[in-house]
């Protein structure tokens, strides 16, 4: 198996509280840095590898305000939600050169809004809600340079709402959608998204609902998935463009605990989330992150040497096509959460 040298990104000084978390990496640039976003404390974070300070607060939040870093292009353009000029609600914003633009709401969707993904050309995808994160919500895309409130609605499998997450490069698109079946109660299913296509309808791998999460080059898609009519279990899956495979989880068959999740994947199909493992007498359930490569999930505590004894990852959110990954981590240390990238280590097996 691949091992991995960690590095943990640290918090932006003065927020409270001090803690960060990732969201979403960009590939490695000419020079071999890579850029993250995400959030520490109130405020959107960019960090760039080989910078003298290389945690950057892109939010730069007014007093009282509040910011968040969801997506990153490779130009390192981030995209999120920030508040506006005194109004409490977020909404989508893109962070560059020192300031947040507001690209304002959906008039169906919501006052609120927030950016999951932007790709190179700068289209930029999320979702318009009820209330903050909420799931009474509409999808949008949207094209860079834009005007305030000039959002489009990427409609719905028939029912009322709909969540944008993920976008690639050639502009598709995916999330998920509530169904039309009128005969049982609303489902919601994982879609891809494309301007010529519309919203098409992945399914599920069983059960009523799909989330989908990430989607990369080849418009293969993560996300999860009820496995059953049963009960509430979801597992990972991979679309690979015409069947929903079941990732598994790190738990077996366990009712309490056999859950995953899947929240990023790459070019070459390796795909990164959380999972749980058996439940501990004493911790109880406790999630971990995982990496998905070649038909195995392993958990990446296993891989990143004595690390292990002061970080425990908790999460993995996203993975580049370079096969390295950001996740969130509890520093024993600091006794706080933080962001730490994972990067595969040269001198460690092979990467196959």
């Amino acid at each position: 198996a691949v091992t991995y040298n960690l590095t943990d990104l640290g918090v932006l000084p003065d927020q409270k509280p001090s803690v960060s978390a990732p969201a979403a990496i960009s590939g490695q640039t000419r020079d071999g840095q890579v850029q993250i976003t995400g959030t520490s404390g109130a405020s959107a974070f960019r960090y760039t590898s080989g910078n003298k300070i290389p945690m950057e607060d892109v939010g730069r939040n007014p007093a009282g305000s509040s910011s968040r870093g969801f997506g990153i292009n490779g130009s390192g353009v981030v995209a999120g939600d920030s508040t506006f000029g005194g109004n409490k609600a977020h909404h989508a914003a893109i962070f560059r050169n020192g300031s947040a633009a507001d690209l304002g709401t959906l008039k169906n969707g919501g006052p609120f809004s927030r950016a999951n993904g932007i790709n190179a050309s700068r289209q930029v995808v999320g979702f318009s809600s009820q209330t903050l994160d909420g799931d009474k919500s509409r999808a949008f895309v949207v094209s860079l340079p834009s005007v305030s409130n000039s959002l489009t609605d990427l409609g719905t499998l028939g029912g009322a709402y709909a969540q944008a997450f993920g976008i690639n490069d050639s502009g598709f698109v995916t999330g998920n959608a509530q169904t039309g079946d009128g005969s049982r109660s609303v489902a919601s299913h994982a879609f891809i998204w494309h301007t010529t296509t519309g919203m098409l309808d992945l399914g599920t791998l069983a059960g009523r609902f799909s989330y989908g999460t990430a989607i990369n080059a080849k418009n293969h898609i993560v996300g999860y998935s009820t496995i059953n009519n049963l009960d509430d279990r979801v597992h990972a899956f991979l679309y690979d463009g015409e069947n929903m495979l079941d990732l598994g989880s790190l738990s077996g068959a366990a009712l309490d605990t056999d859950l995953s999740f899947a929240l990023g994947v790459n070019a070459a199909d390796q795909v990164v989330g959380y999972s749980y493992l058996p439940m501990d007498v004493v911790l109880g359930p406790w999630s971990v992150a995982f990496i998905y490569s070649r038909g195995l999930m392993t958990n990446l505590n296993d891989l990143i040497g004595k690390n292990s004894e002061n970080y425990r990852l908790d999460s993995a959110t996203a993975i580049n096509d370079n096969g390295q990954i950001v996740a969130v981590a509890f520093d024993r240390s600091a006794g706080a959460f933080h962001a730490v990238l994972l990067t595969p280590d040269p001198s460690g097996p092979l990467m196959r």
